[in-house]
């Protein structure tokens, strides 16, 4: 049950600034600290990015079914589903667009380049009732598509590297951060920040089984 999705994103054609202006995708920021930048983004029905660049790697997350295209100058990808994930590297032209009908919600967590490294926990047999799938495994990061089952949960534990959650699917899910324990109904888009080296575990509390990707931030 492994796959690895790796791509990037632009825009086939670039219609005028009056046009992209009118048509841009809406921003909101939800998390910013010193190794992320987190982003959610709201394409309307045929809104699109202009091509840009960044000077860090980024990752994005399809948090709504739709049709999104994914491309830059030699391939174009398209994405359907919640979940679909995308990773982008430092300094390549890029942006997405929304060819559905109905809105499209996304995120993008931006990894800061000048962001404290750090390897990377070895991947491990996963505890009974979850279900890992490694999407993505680069320099910067190791993206693991994570499915609890009702009960499920993890045994409290450390990672030397910073991790970022994020809900997929719905689910009502206990989180332990440190010292902070907190259970709540998570919706798509729902990010979690969990620093190197602090405790934390994360359990279902939910009757139907849930889905959400852990970011390992090397």
């Amino acid at each position: 049950m492994k796959r690895t999705v790796v791509a990037v994103f632009v825009a086939a054609a670039i219609p005028d600034s009056t046009q992209n202006a009118a048509l841009a995708p809406e921003r909101t920021t939800i998390l910013d600290n010193a190794t992320v930048a987190v982003t959610r983004v709201h394409f309307d029905p045929g809104s699109r990015e202009e091509t840009h660049t960044h000077p860090f790697p980024l990752l994005i997350v399809q948090l709504t079914n739709g049709e999104a295209t994914v491309a830059d100058r030699e391939m174009l990808r398209v994405g359907h589903l919640a979940g679909e994930v995308w990773f982008i590297p430092a300094g390549t032209p890029h942006a997405a667009s929304n060819r559905s009908n109905a809105a499209i919600e996304m995120l993008a967590a931006g990894v800061k380049a000048d962001r404290p490294p750090a390897p990377a926990a070895p991947p491990t047999e996963a505890p009974e009732g979850i279900v890992r799938a490694t999407l993505v495994d680069n320099a910067d990061v190791r993206v693991v598509r994570v499915r609890f089952s009702p009960g499920a949960h993890e045994p409290v534990h450390t990672h030397p590297n910073d991790l970022l959650t994020i809900q997929i699917t719905r689910g009502r899910v206990e989180i332990l951060n440190g010292a902070q324990r907190s259970t709540a109904d998570r919706e798509p888009g729902f990010a979690q920040f969990l620093a190197r080296n602090v405790r934390h575990s994360f359990a279902s509390a939910d009757t139907a089984p849930f889905e959400l990707l852990s970011v390992s931030i090397k």
